[in-house]
């Protein structure tokens, strides 16, 4: 159009019947953009709803994960806990020549710090993992005698000998535990088998040794214990 006319569209409204003629209704131009700015004000608006939604969501995820490994953390520290009290009943000379509870490789160390392949934090990782195939039979690293046999959260199935000298060992992600709590045990006795319960990604042992409630590397006092065994045979 021209001459200073302001454009405008033209709407027939045609009635439902055919009684009626159909009407002709003009709506300028203006207004058809304040219309179209409203829609795309209105759009923004619920899109920047949605995302400040989705924020809001994944940050309380977030922080639920976080409970919950804190949690994990702390239910582990309160069952050492009580593992130390039954250790230190026990005050003999600790035990000498200790022998590896499965022949396989270690797939992990002992480490005050450690990230954890699942619960994707650093936590400290109190024994070794010892990568065995599920199934492998389980012995006693020394006498002793069982002390626990149970699910714990995230070790899985679980069992614990005491020693002499107050030291306990655990085991951990086990498929299916042979004897049972209260049992003497001698040393190379079977007393379970390898699984992956808990919070494992494959198969696998996990080894701790404790003397008088802490956790020691594993590796170190099995070494150890062979080093005192020889030096007091060559005293004799």
């Amino acid at each position: 159009m021209s001459g200073g006319v302001t454009p405008a569209w033209t709407l027939i409204i045609v009635p439902p019947t055919l009684t009626s003629a159909p009407r002709r209704v003009g709506v300028k131009m203006r207004w058809i953009r304040m219309l179209g700015m409203l829609a795309v004000t209105m759009l923004a608006l619920s899109w920047m709803w949605i995302t400040t939604e989705s924020r809001i969501a994944a940050m309380v995820a977030d922080r639920l994960a976080e409970e919950q490994r804190a949690t994990l953390a702390l239910r582990d520290t309160l069952q050492s806990m009580r593992s130390a009290t039954i250790a230190e009943r026990v005050r003999l000379a600790p035990p000498a020549d200790m022998v590896m509870p499965v022949n396989a490789a270690i797939t992990s160390g002992f480490s005050r710090s450690r990230f954890h392949p699942i619960l994707q934090i650093f936590r400290a990782h109190r024994g070794v993992d010892l990568g065995a195939p599920a199934g492998t039979r389980i012995v006693a690293p020394a006498a002793g005698h069982v002390v626990a046999v149970g699910w714990r959260l995230g070790y899985g199935l679980t069992l614990e000998l005491a020693h002499s000298g107050g030291v306990t060992t655990r085991y951990a992600h086990l498929k299916s535990a042979i004897v049972h709590r209260g049992d003497s045990v001698s040393m190379n006795q079977g007393i379970a088998f390898v699984g992956s319960s808990g919070l494992a990604t494959a198969p696998h042992l996990h080894f701790e040794v404790l003397v008088r409630g802490n956790n020691v590397d594993p590796i170190k006092f099995l070494a150890a214990s062979h080093a005192v065994d020889s030096a007091n045979g060559a005293a004799k």
